[in-house]
């Protein structure tokens, strides 16, 4: 039997709840492709909507010292400025090298956690260290709460 899309949500949210230690950049890897195998489970469930993370590639190497371009695409909806509650409709959020954020509460904005209000599809990230990195791009409606059922997506990138 195949766990529904909720049951699986809530598997996450509850593992993501409990976890309150310290994480190695191997548990951000895992917490990464979990948030992108979310996002494909989600899709592959029958949702129309989805937002897909076009540029930086999967796996891009950057050199250090570049700015780094996150371009989105969405499709099933509509992107529309923050305070729109049209049905259909949200805007974007990026959670840089950062969890996924609470469900059914507004996504904060803070270092690490990007509020694209405006309606924005594109957003440049300076200043990021050497290293691996994860973007996951969540949809918000207009007062900020991820959409129901979540529409995510992620990529992994390195700066050398």
């Amino acid at each position: 039997m195949i766990p529904s899309r909720m049951a699986l949500l809530r598997r996450a949210l509850v593992h993501h709840a409990k976890a309150r230690h310290v994480r190695t950049a191997g548990s951000a890897r895992m917490r990464g492709l979990a948030a992108g195998a979310l996002g494909l489970i989600l899709v592959a469930c029958g949702d129309t909507a989805s937002v897909r993370i076009v540029l930086p590639a999967e796996g891009a190497m950057l050199e250090e010292g570049s700015s780094v371009t996150i371009t989105l695409e969405v499709s099933g909806l509509t992107i529309a400025p923050a305070g729109t509650m049209d049905e259909g409709t949200g805007h974007h959020h990026l959670m840089v090298d950062r969890d996924l954020p609470v469900g059914g509460l507004p996504i904060p904005t803070f270092r690490g956690q990007v509020h694209l209000g405006g309606g924005q599809t594109e957003y440049v990230i300076e200043g990021l260290d050497v290293g691996e990195h994860i973007v996951i791009a969540v949809v918000g409606n207009g007062t900020h709460i991820p959409l129901d059922p979540w529409v995510v997506d992620t990529v992994r990138f390195v700066i050398e």
